[in-house]
């Protein structure tokens, strides 16, 4: 491809936080490449998927917008559940240095119907009948909009199963997710994160071998191309929202 036609391009720029989980990598990969069969299959040669990090992994955001043609159109997209400070500040600052595009930036992937589906299935698979209590578990977000975003995905979630269901962070923020279980006594975690990593591996720490509860798994798992088909769906969703905002 030449590089006029890679500047005519939509870039699709799929950030994710970043992690030392080998497994955690696993999934947000596939998570990407289920982006990239999605848009090839919709609108082939229009659109290019690029990988991308706020934290810990490379590429880089910043480096990943640096490399693109002057001149290109990019979205970043986050592989985020919640708004926070990467989106808020990282993902805007690297835009904001990407002078030479023309950039728009997606909201987070949550809330989410899509998702609280999701959740549902994992509750499932860990052997949850429908009728035992729920806690949900979110990272956390030292920002307002970010803690508000969980509460949202929370009341979608409650929704879905017609219960109420408490929420918590694994964070030290409040609420905390012992406070949530505490609230209700859950013989199950819901666990809203997007693959294993750092706080799936704090979770799992707290609860695993008491019979205080099951902690499900995370919404995608390496090797699960359903999954990472689901997220991809609402990345690209958001993707084009944010598309249409930048013509409007």
């Amino acid at each position: 491809m030449s590089t006029a036609d890679w500047s005519l391009m939509i870039h699709l720029v799929a950030a994710s936080h970043g992690t030392d989980n080998p497994q955690g990598r696993q999934a947000v990969n596939l998570i990407r490449e289920q982006l990239t069969a999605l848009v090839e299959a919709q609108a082939p040669g229009t659109y290019t998927v690029h990988e991308a990090y706020v934290d810990v992994q490379e590429p880089s955001l910043p480096q990943v917008l640096q490399g693109l043609p002057s001149g290109a159109t990019a979205v970043l997209v986050p592989l985020l559940l919640s708004p926070g400070y990467h989106t808020e500040h990282d993902m805007r600052q690297a835009a904001a240095s990407a002078s030479h595009l023309t950039t728009a930036i997606a909201r987070a992937l949550g809330p989410s119907a899509a998702l609280a589906k999701l959740q549902r299935q994992r509750l499932e698979e860990a052997g949850w009948d429908g009728y035992d209590d729920i806690a949900m578990a979110a990272a956390g977000s030292s920002r307002a909009d970010g803690r508000e975003a969980v509460l949202y995905q929370a009341e979608v979630f409650s929704t879905l199963l017609s219960r109420r269901v408490p929420y918590g962070f694994v964070a030290d923020i409040e609420p905390t997710i012992e406070q949530a279980w505490e609230s209700n006594q859950a013989e199950y975690i819901s666990t809203y994160l997007l693959a294993r990593g750092y706080f799936h591996n704090k979770l799992t720490k707290a609860y695993q071998g008491t019979e205080k509860a099951v902690v499900a798994e995370p919404l995608v798992l390496p090797g699960e191309a359903a999954s990472a088909a689901v997220i991809a769906s609402v990345a690209l969703e958001r993707a084009n929202e944010a598309l249409a905002a930048l013509s409007a």
